[in-house]
């Protein structure tokens, strides 16, 4: 109860705020005071002009009637004098007949008078200086009534006061207890006062402006930010959108509030959603939102004119879910993985077992940060192994040294798709007649192939990759191509709509509809051409959020994928190799997933290791492996950081342990790039573990 006489407390002090200020008055109102002072004193001044213009006619009467009167006189005593003889004859010794200016100023008179009383009232037109002048005068009547009122008040209570005491202290508890009701009361309904507009004392004849009988202008758009969080006013504020933008709709439903924006349905009266797609752009400019913040899509897929717009006045993903913990060996390639979190806060389940992927996006679009969350997944499954295939960068960088494959070039591109689509037919013509898929098993996994910069494959690794695409998901060999195009110039062959999951990040407009498989994707709502890649580093853009078709998604939803840190990925590639990875069938027993035996010793594995993560070069320098070094062991190799002899310190220490293993590997003098170095070679390597 407290609570609401506190709240019903600051609305009566709002309220009477908004009173002293003659904030509860509109222009209409203030206009038809106005309108009826003016109407008030034309009355005054046309009634008395009518009973002056009336009483002039009646003193002209009464002067008539003298005349008269007088003029009867005289004939009477010219009646007399002819009878005594006089006899002048006539009237014309004392003048004959009644004033004619008497007749006339009568006339005059009376036409004024019918003048007068068809005189219609005409009012002077409002402007913004009678408005703002009529308040003012509002503003100090009110002030005058509060103050005297006020000043009533206390003499009254201090004449109380006077004669008793208690009978005031009474009369004050009543009045606090008054109060106390009235503040319960507003609390209970904090509505803002709107008193009546007075009514026109008289009937126009032509519609006076900033009154209740002048039509209202059309109400003009304004940004949704204004609305606050009203439904009604968002409501209002789309409508007026969408009207402006000549959009086809009939009716808006109630929007709904949500963490980012506001969700509002949509009823089209004509044409198709494709239609209220195009107008997009005008309607963010209108709604003052940014271009890729406002989405259409199909609301009910039994409804075609229902629709649904998305408004995001607010950052969806500006709090991710935490990137998930998963330890070497506990998930399964046959359970789905989240691609990422949707704008409706769901969770974007995939199955990647036997399922082929293809990643839209342009540079800097966040293609690394969906890359990383596939292939973070699998190299935690006891089941499934990665490829890594790049033939221009660094494939799956921290991860990499997790994959059983990897090729830096075209042609080791060449060499291990083709590898790949010959265990995928072994492993078909190995499973009997009643099984329908592979079974991925610890000693027999999956295997993911990520095939980053696909356009820059070699025709014959292109044909081998579409070979992959339509034996290799019987067998669990599937393929995740990343390109930055998708059309079927660049891809080599109409491909970019065969796998079963589809990501586009931002991407090109041109992409769309490949990837979608629609040539009326965009129509459709599938928007990620319109999402911005991130500029640089320090400034995300929209990196990371995505459309994706899969299995179990079809609608065009906005998501977000997390990016997994750098050195969280380093560590936990580094957490799954200490403790082992499954291996391909007809690998040696013993063996781990980078073709390393268990016998080679440690210096020799970490150095292999070291290899398959620069994309197994013909030769490292030793400065290189000396980086590599530090970072896998800093107590053993860190000790000469900050040192000008630290390079030659890591090499010879590095010489000593190989020669103490047995390896008896020498370093060779090679030119890398423009400098010559001192480097060890892979095949020495090698041919020394083996």
């Amino acid at each position: 109860m407290s609570g609401v006489i506190t709240e019903g407390v600051r609305h009566l002090r709002r309220e009477g705020g908004r009173w002293w200020r003659v904030e509860d008055q509109t222009d209409t109102h203030i206009a038809h005071r106005i309108l009826n002072d003016q109407y008030r004193l034309w009355q005054r001044i046309h009634q008395r002009t009518k009973a002056e213009v009336a009483q002039n006619i009646n003193l002209l009467k009464q002067q008539q009637k003298q005349t008269t009167y007088v003029q009867m006189q005289r004939m009477q005593m010219m009646k007399q004098m002819r009878g005594r003889g006089y006899g002048y004859g006539g009237y014309g010794m004392f003048g004959g007949g009644s004033s004619p200016m008497i007749a006339y100023r009568m006339m005059q008179w009376a036409q004024l008078q019918m003048k007068i009383n068809n005189e219609e009232f005409e009012f002077a037109e409002i402007t913004p200086g009678m408005l703002a002048v009529g308040r003012g005068q509002l503003r100090a009547r009110r002030h005058r009534t509060a103050a005297g009122v006020g000043a009533g008040v206390l003499l009254l209570w201090a004449g109380t006061w006077w004669l008793s005491g208690l009978v005031a202290l009474v009369l004050l508890g009543l009045a606090g207890a008054v109060f106390a009701g009235m503040a319960a009361a507003a609390g209970r309904n904090p509505s803002p006062r709107r008193p009546p507009v007075p009514k026109l004392l008289f009937v126009p004849k032509k519609v006076p402006e900033h009154t209740e009988l002048a039509q209202e202008p059309e109400p003009e758009p304004f940004p949704i930010r204004e609305a606050g969080r009203d439904p009604r006013r968002v409501r209002e504020c789309v409508e007026l959108a969408l009207r402006k933008e000549g959009a086809k709709v009939g009716q808006v439903g109630v929007p709904e509030e949500t963490d980012w924006g506001w969700r509002v349905p949509v009823t089209l009266s004509g044409g198709t959603l494709g239609h209220l797609v195009r107008i997009l752009p005008g309607l963010c400019t209108t709604l003052q939102v940014g271009e890729n913040r406002l989405t259409a899509a199909r609301a009910d897929p039994e409804n075609a004119a229902a629709a649904l717009l998305r408004i995001l006045v607010r950052d969806p993903f500006a709090e991710p879910l935490p990137y998930p913990h998963r330890a070497p060996g506990s998930c399964t390639i046959t359970q789905p993985v989240s691609l990422g979190l949707s704008i409706e806060g769901e969770t974007t389940p995939v199955v990647l077992a036997g399922q082929h992927v293809i990643i839209v996006a342009d540079t800097g679009g966040g293609k690394t940060a969906m890359v990383q969350t596939l292939a973070e997944y699998a190299t935690a499954c006891r089941d499934a192994v990665v490829a890594d295939i790049d033939p221009v960068k660094r494939g799956l960088r921290s991860l990499s040294p997790l994959a059983v494959l990897t090729a830096r070039s075209p042609e080791d591109a060449e060499q291990r798709l083709e590898e790949l689509l010959e265990r995928a037919r072994t492993r078909i013509a190995s499973m009997p007649p009643t099984q329908p898929m592979w079974e991925p098993r610890p000693d027999a996994p999956a295997i993911i192939a990520f095939v980053d910069e696909y356009p820059k494959l070699s025709k014959r690794g292109k044909q081998l990759a579409v070979d992959l695409l339509r034996v290799g998901r019987e067998a669990m060999v599937t393929l995740v191509i990343c390109t930055q195009d998708a059309t079927e110039d660049v891809m080599g062959d109409a491909i970019a709509d065969v796998p079963g999951v589809r990501i586009m990040l931002p991407c090109r407009q041109a992409d769309v509809a490949p990837v979608v498989g629609r040539p009326d994707a965009i129509s459709r709502g599938w928007l990620p051409h319109l999402l911005v890649p991130s500029p640089d580093q320090d400034d995300p853009a929209d990196a990371g959020r995505f459309y994706c078709i899969t299995p179990r998604h079809r609608d065009p939803v906005l998501r977000y994928v997390s990016p997994l840190p750098a050195d969280e990925a380093d560590r936990r590639a580094r957490e799954r190799l200490a403790a082992g990875l499954p291996r391909l069938e007809g690998t040696a027993a013993g063996g781990d997933a980078a073709g390393i035996p268990d016998q080679a010793p440690e210096i020799a594995r970490l150095l292999l290791k070291i290899f398959a993560t620069e994309g197994h070069p013909e030769a490292l320098p030793v400065a290189v492996i000396a980086d590599h070094l530090v970072a896998a062991d800093p107590a053993v190799w860190g000790r000469w950081e900050g040192r000008s002899d630290r390079i030659a310190m890591i090499g010879r220490t590095l010489k000593r342990h190989l020669k103490d293993t047995g390896l008896g590997i020498e370093p060779v003098r090679m030119t890398l790039g423009s400098d010559r170095q001192m480097a060890y070679r892979l095949a020495d390597l090698k041919d020394a573990v083996k």
